[in-house]
């Protein structure tokens, strides 16, 4: 079957109850490449590339986060998936909290990953302000390579820097732009005590994007929500520590003891 050209690019792997991976600002589905390997013998992994990022580069991004929540239920709707367990990733966690807030039937368990409730990013390394003009001065790719870095804990010296500053670098002007006007304008504080789907909130203690009030806010105000904190580590924590972070997920997600029994807590 053709894939119709406004369809978002997908990586799927596995069979299952079927998890979908969302993505954040600058990112795409390449960047769970360990997880689809590490995930799919237990479940229906789904990774799609949001409008403008990745794979899905050629289509134009939504300037709010409904549009993101939409395009990729859309998305679930074309793959014939109704009802997932969902994982959201830095922005992709705010594009989550609004799918779960239009269409909280079809979601079983929630993840947020270094991710909070207010798009502002209180105490981030610098205002989304100051990225815009940054962005306009020195283009997508420079901008794209001096973000990503900071996701990692030892930035530009990861070996992980320069695979993901490649995938940051893929997004389009439009996206890189609409994306910071997305996170500012977003704000999903007073829907956090309408989530009642058992949630698993996952950060790093050195985070530069999500500082600790954030991260409490959602633990807070999620009922029943549980808080997995990793330290020594910082945005991007599942490149940093995959088997820890496939180890929590598998537990939260089946129940303690399935995951592989090669994991464990270590790098």
């Amino acid at each position: 079957m053709t894939t119709p050209s406004d369809a978002l690019h997908v990586e799927r792997m596995g069979s299952g109850e079927p998890l979908v991976l969302v993505h954040g600002y600058l990112g795409g589905s390449s960047q769970w490449a360990a997880e689809l390997q590490a995930l799919s013998p237990h479940l229906d992994v789904i990774a799609p590339d949001l409008p403008g990022f990745g794979k899905s580069r050629h289509l134009a991004s939504p300037d709010d986060m409904s549009g993101h929540a939409q395009a990729v239920l859309g998305c679930l709707d074309r793959l014939g998936v109704q009802r997932f367990h969902l994982l959201g990733h830095s922005m992709g966690g705010m594009i989550v909290q609004e799918m779960v807030r239009l269409a909280p039937q079809r979601v079983n368990r929630l993840v947020l990953y270094a991710t909070g409730p207010l798009g502002l990013l209180p105490g981030r390394f610098e205002t989304m302000a100051r990225s815009r003009e940054r962005l306009a001065q020195d283009g997508v790719e420079a901008t794209a390579r001096r973000i990503s870095a900071t996701w990692l804990l030892h930035r530009e010296a990861s070996p992980m820097a320069q695979t993901l500053g490649d995938l940051a670098a893929q997004a389009s002007a439009q996206a890189a732009q609409a994306g910071l006007w997305a996170m500012e304008r977003w704000d999903g504080r007073a829907h956090l005590p309408n989530i009642t789907q058992p949630t698993l909130i996952i950060w790093g203690d050195q985070d530069r994007s999500y500082q600790w009030p954030q991260i409490e806010t959602l633990w807070r105000e999620i009922a029943g929500a549980s808080l997995a904190v990793l330290p020594h580590c910082s945005h991007a924590l599942h490149l940093e520590y995959p088997r820890f972070f496939h180890s929590l997920l598998l537990d939260f997600l089946l129940g303690p003891g399935n995951q592989p029994k090669s994991a464990s807590p270590v790098g």
